[in-house]
C-alpha cells in the first residue's frame, strides 16, 4: 500500500487526520558522539547512549502525557515506544482506558499490543491494525498529531465509539519514530445522537409530512410538515391528529380504509413483524397521491419499540409514470399477442403466457373443408371465414376464458372454470351458431367446424395433446365435437 492509498484509507472513516501544533521537548540529555572518542571507548559509550536514549524516552512520554492532560484529554491513553529501527519495543495502557473498556487492572488487560488489537471490533480489526502499521511506516509524511474516530469493543462485548488524538514523537537527531501515543474519549452517545439527527434530516427530506411518535402515549414531535397539515387542529395524540388530517383532506373513498388502518395495536403489530406498514391514498385538498407509512424509530434496551416514525410521501409523479408505463406495456402486449388477420390472441400468447396456466378444459377446433372454401370462393373469402369464425368464438366465450388462432384455420380455446356438461353444451351451441355465418358474395358457402376437447384440471400445455387427439376423432365425421376426459 503506497502513501496515497493509506491516506485514502484514513479518509474513509478509519481515521480523519489533521495537523495540529505540538509541543517541543528540547531539554533531553544529548547522546555521546562516538567520533569524538577513542575506538576502545565506543562499546561503553554505546551502552551509555542506550541508557540515555531510554531515559529520554521516559522523560518525553512524561512531558507529552502532562501536555495532553493539560489540554483536557483526560480519557483513555496508550503509549508505544520504538527502537531506532522503528520496531515496537513496548505498549502501555493507562487505567482510564481499562475503566472505559470495562477491564479491571493490568492482569485483566495487560500492557501488550495484542491487548489493543483485542479491543477493536472484529470486522474492522484487520483494517485498523493495517492502517496503524502503514501509518508508522510513513510517519514522516504525516502530521505530528492525528485525529481518529472508530469503534472499540468492551469486555462485555458491547460496542462504543471513541475519538481521540494520536501523536508521533520523532527523535530530533534522525527523525526516526521514538514514541507513538494516543488518547481516547468515549463519544458513543454523541455518535448515536449525530446518527439520529442524520436519520431525522433524511426523513424530513424524503417525506412531505413526518412525525416522531412515542409509542407509550402516542405523543409526537413533528419532523416535517406542509400547508395542509398545518391547517388541521393539533391533537396531542398522533393517531387522532392523523385521523383529523384524513377527515379534512383525504378523498372520501379512502377514508374508511385509513381509519381502520390508524389503530395503535394494528400498527405496532405490523411494524414489529414487518418493520413497516403503509397505505396509499388520494388527497383532494392537494390533488395528489400519497403513501402513508409507519416504520421503526428506535427501541428500548429490552428490544421493545420505543418510537415509531410516520411519513407521508408524495407518489403522484411515480404513480403517473407507472400508469403510463403500464399503458405502454399493455399496448405493446396487445400488439405482439394479437393475430393480424383474426384480431384475437395468437399462438405466441399461448406459448409465452398461457401454457403453464392451470385450467379445466382445452378445446382445439378447425374449419371443415377449409381448402375447398379457398379453392371455390377464393383466398379473400377464406380470410373472411377465419375473421367471422374468430369473432363468433370470442363473443361466445366468457370474459375469463381465452380463444386464440392456433394457426391457419385452426383455433384453440381455454376454459378456466367449467363442468364437462357445460363444456359439451357450449360446443353444441357453437356448432349451431356457425351455421349463421355467411361470406360476402358467396351465400352458397356454409361453414362448419370440428371440435376436440380435453377435460380435466391440469396445465394448458398438458391438455393440448389430448384436445388434438379428440379433434382428430371429430374430423373423421366433421361438424361435431368429441370430449376426452383426462
Amino acid at each position: 500500500m503506497d502513501k496515497n492509498e493509506i491516506m485514502d484509507s484514513m479518509e474513509k472513516g478509519l481515521g480523519r487526520f489533521a495537523a495540529e501544533a505540538s509541543m517541543e521537548v528540547g531539554d533531553a540529555s544529548p547522546l555521546f558522539d562516538l567520533s569524538e572518542y577513542p575506538e576502545e571507548q565506543h562499546e561503553i559509550l554505546r551502552e551509555c547512549n542506550r541508557r540515555i536514549d531510554e531515559a529520554n524516552s521516559k522523560y518525553r512520554i512524561a512531558k507529552y502525557r502532562e501536555d495532553m492532560f493539560a489540554k483536557g484529554l483526560k480519557a483513555g491513553m496508550y503509549f508505544c515506544t520504538f527502537d531506532r529501527d522503528e520496531n515496537l519495543t513496548s505498549f502501555e495502557f493507562n487505567e482510564e482506558t481499562r475503566q472505559m473498556l470495562g477491564y479491571d487492572g493490568l492482569e485483566d488487560l495487560p500492557n501488550e499490543f495484542d491487548s489493543w488489537v483485542k479491543t477493536l471490533v472484529p470486522e474492522e480489526r484487520d483494517a485498523i491494525v493495517k492502517l496503524f502499521w502503514n501509518s508508522v511506516r510513513i510517519h514522516r509524511d504525516l502530521p505530528d498529531i492525528t485525529h481518529a474516530t472508530y469503534r472499540m469493543q468492551k469486555k462485555d462485548g458491547s460496542i462504543i465509539w471513541v475519538t481521540g488524538a494520536g501523536r508521533f514523537i520523532r527523535r530530533p537527531e534522525d527523525g526516526s519514530l521514538e514514541i507513538y501515543m494516543g488518547c481516547y474519549r468515549n463519544i458513543t452517545a454523541q455518535q448515536e445522537r449525530e446518527e439520529y439527527l442524520k436519520i431525522i434530516e433524511a426523513i424530513g427530506r424524503v417525506f412531505n409530512f413526518s412525525m416522531y411518535i412515542d409509542v407509550r402515549d402516542m405523543s409526537y414531535r413533528m419532523i416535517s410538515t406542509n400547508e395542509y397539515v398545518e391547517a388541521v387542529p393539533k391533537d396531542p395524540d398522533a393517531l387522532q391528529f392523523l385521523r383529523s388530517n384524513v377527515a379534512t383532506s383525504v378523498a372520501e373513498t379512502f377514508r374508511n380504509g385509513l381509519y381502520e388502518w390508524l389503530q395503535k395495536d394494528r400498527i405496532l403489530a405490523a411494524v414489529e413483524e414487518h418493520g413497516s406498514t403503509s397505505m396509499e391514498f388520494y388527497s383532494e385538498s392537494a390533488n395528489r397521491w400519497f403513501d402513508g407509512i409507519f416504520m421503526v424509530g428506535d427501541r428500548n434496551e429490552d428490544g421493545t419499540l420505543a418510537h415509531i416514525v410516520y411519513g407521508c410521501q408524495d407518489t403522484t409523479e411515480a404513480k403517473l409514470q407507472s400508469l403510463a408505463q403500464q399503458k405502454k406495456i399493455s399496448e405493446f402486449e396487445t400488439e405482439i399477442y394479437t393475430d393480424s388477420l383474426s384480431r384475437i390472441r395468437n399462438r405466441r400468447f399461448l406459448d409465452e403466457k398461457l401454457v403453464y396456466e392451470p385450467c379445466r378444459a382445452v378445446v382445439m377446433a378447425d374449419i371443415d373443408l377449409f381448402k375447398q372454401i379457398n379453392d371455390t370462393a377464393g383466398h379473400r373469402s377464406g380470410d373472411e371465414a377465419i375473421q367471422k369464425v374468430a369473432e363468433l368464438l370470442e363473443q361466445s366465450l366468457r370474459k375469463n376464458d381465452v380463444v386464440l388462432r392456433y394457426g391457419g384455420d385452426e383455433f384453440l380455446m381455454v376454459f378456466f372454470d367449467i363442468t364437462k356438461e357445460d363444456l359439451e353444451h357450449k360446443l353444441g351451441s357453437l356448432k349451431e351458431a356457425l351455421r349463421s355465418i355467411r361470406l360476402d358474395g358467396h351465400p352458397e358457402v356454409h361453414i362448419t367446424m370440428s371440435f376436440g376437447g380435453a377435460f380435466g384440471t391440469d396445465l394448458v400445455s398438458n391438455l393440448v395433446a389430448t384436445a388434438d387427439r379428440a379433434l382428430y376423432e371429430s374430423k373423421k365425421q366433421r361438424d361435431t365435437y368429441t370430449v376426452l376426459k383426462v
